[in-house]
């Protein structure tokens, strides 16, 4: 996912997925933002676990390893 909307065939890049599963404020804060920076707001007060802003450009599979870091840290932290 190093590039927004590139062409590997998702329809959002990790960045995008978070503001999209936000709902209706997520689209909101993105609006009046961008994606980064609501990526980033959302990740920062949802999770303990922190996502790096590069971490929204790293191709796929780097970032589906990362993603699948973050689900276990979270799992684990229950």
């Amino acid at each position: 996912m190093n590039s927004w909307h590139a062409s590997c065939g998702t329809a959002h890049c990790r960045a995008g997925w978070v503001v999209t599963l936000a709902g209706e404020k997520g689209k909101k804060l993105e609006e009046m933002t961008d994606t980064c920076f609501a990526a980033m707001m959302i990740y920062k007060k949802s999770s303990n676990i922190r996502v790096p802003v590069a971490r929204f450009f790293e191709d796929h599979i780097t970032a589906m390893q990362d993603i699948q870091r973050c689900a276990e840290e979270e799992s684990n932290a229950k």
